[in-house]
Formats: C-alpha cells, structure tokens, sequence
C-alpha cells in the first residue's frame, strides 16, 4: 500500500508537471492548436465619400440688387439703400463679398456721378460666406446726401432735390439701376 501511495503521488506530480509544461509552451506560442489565418495583402485604396469643401459662387449664378428704403426723401435726410446678393444656383457656394468688392453708387438719371459708397474708403474685408441656394446677403448703407468724388476732394456739396438712381455693384456684377426721388426741404 505504501508503494501505491507512492506511485499515485508521484504520477500526480508528474501530471502537474506535465500540465504546467504544456501550459507554459501554448503561452509562449508554441502551441499545436488552432492558427490565425494570415490576412490577406491589402488591395488598392477605395475612394470614400466625403463632403467635398463649397465652390467658389460663380457670377452667372449670382445676382445683385440695388434696394432703396422707400421711393422719396427730403434733402439733407439720410437716405438708407443696400446692397442685396443671392445665390441663385441650386447648390451652395462660396462668395467673396470683400467690403473693396462691393459698392453702390448714385448717379443722375443721365449717368452723372453724385455719391459712391467706395469714393475715399479704402478698408478691406474678409466676409466670404457660403451661401445656400436662394440665400442673400444684404449690406445697409446710410448716404448723407453729400456728393463725392473718387479724389476724395473736399468742399462737396449737398446733392440738390431732383431724380437719382442707385446702382449696386459687386466685382464686376452690376445691378440694374434703381431709382429713387430727393424733394427739397420744407
């Protein structure tokens, strides 16, 4: 019986032995079990679709208004006017709208320069927004009714009571005229 016992227990420990072993190897890599298959060589790259950055607005697909903020105004009254630019694509783009780039000017009926919102103004901007289709962008200017000149020379005079227009202009964008009335001053 002790040589059993003895036999048990050491074939118990050879056992643990025998496990650790095996154990040890399948940790270590060198297991005879099942193996990852390798992948297989990348192939060429695949275009995915991203949202590709806004086109600048091109000038057909702009358009540019002259706006007034009522038909008549007394002389010497500050006469509100805008410069008003839509998109009128159907996709979204971008458009510089450079405070240089823009401009209204305002003229007898007969083409004679008065006023324009650029004579003696010479900041520049960074305003380049993207515009969905449809969407304008509006820029409100108050003349005083003082003429002006591209010299910047002084002494101007108050422009008199008669028939004006407005015409707005971004770039090389030109509005139609608008047209607009002073009336002399009670």
């Amino acid at each position: 019986m002790y040589w059993r016992r003895r036999a048990v227990a050491i074939g118990a420990v050879v056992l643990v032995v025998a496990l650790l072993g095996w154990g040890a190897i399948a940790l270590l890599g060198g297991a005879s079990g099942p193996r990852a298959v390798p992948a297989p060589p990348p192939g060429p790259p695949v275009a995915v679709a991203a949202d590709a950055p806004p086109q600048p607005c091109a000038d057909e697909s702009m358009r540019v208004v002259a706006e007034v903020a009522r038909p008549e105004f007394k002389v010497g009254e500050r006469v509100g006017m805008s410069v008003v630019v839509t998109n009128a694509s159907d996709r979204a783009c971008v458009r510089d709208i450079n405070r240089l780039l823009r401009e209204l000017t305002v003229s007898t009926p007969g083409g004679k320069h008065v006023w324009s919102s650029n004579d003696c103004y010479s900041e520049s901007t960074n305003e380049q927004p993207l515009l969905q289709p449809g969407q304008s962008v509006r820029n409100d200017v108050q003349w005083s009714g003082q003429t002006s000149t591209s010299d910047c020379e002084d002494g101007q005079a108050k422009a008199q009571a008669g028939d004006y227009q407005v015409v707005a202009r971004l770039a090389a964008l030109n509005s139609s005229p608008t047209p607009f009335r002073l009336t002399a001053a009670n």
